[in-house]
């Protein structure tokens, strides 16, 4: 079983947001503009579970991410995404994975439940997907 539909749906929400926005905010400050985004577009629900999908799955959820804010602020497609989110203080598809990840994670690891903990601590959890995607996103190893 794969995340991909999830992501999709998420993808599909996310296009609907990004069209309201656009249409309902084509005259408001630039300063408003990222306030709506942060608040609409930042939480992508169950991101941090996501451990089993298709790369180009998730890079069609980042294109649609990155042409929101391109659209919200009327910037050309060919221009940077990047440059785009730095230069406006807002936070890329990979960094709100990211924060979502530690999140969850932390909580997990918080826990003093004994149920969570004896799951905390199981191989199956150690060694599964989901904390693997979790180490591949919070960390970055370097080989050689």
């Amino acid at each position: 079983m794969t995340d991909d539909d999830d992501i999709i749906k998420q993808t599909t929400k996310l296009l609907v947001v990004g069209n309201t926005l656009q249409r309902k905010c084509s005259y408001c400050s630039r300063e408003l503009k990222m306030e709506l985004f942060r608040s609409h577009c930042y939480y992508i629900y169950c991101n941090s579970l996501w451990s089993r999908f298709k790369v180009a799955t998730l890079n069609r959820l980042k294109i649609c991410h990155n042409g929101i804010l391109k659209r919200l602020l009327r910037l050309p497609r060919w221009s940077s995404s990047s440059l785009a989110f730095a230069r406006n203080g807002v936070n890329t598809l990979d960094v709100i994975r990211r924060h979502s990840a530690f999140s969850l994670r932390s909580r997990v690891e918080l826990y003093t439940n004994s149920i969570i903990t004896s799951v905390r601590q199981s191989s199956a959890f150690v060694c599964g997907p989901i904390q693997q995607r979790w180490l591949g996103l919070l960390f970055v190893y370097n080989v050689g």
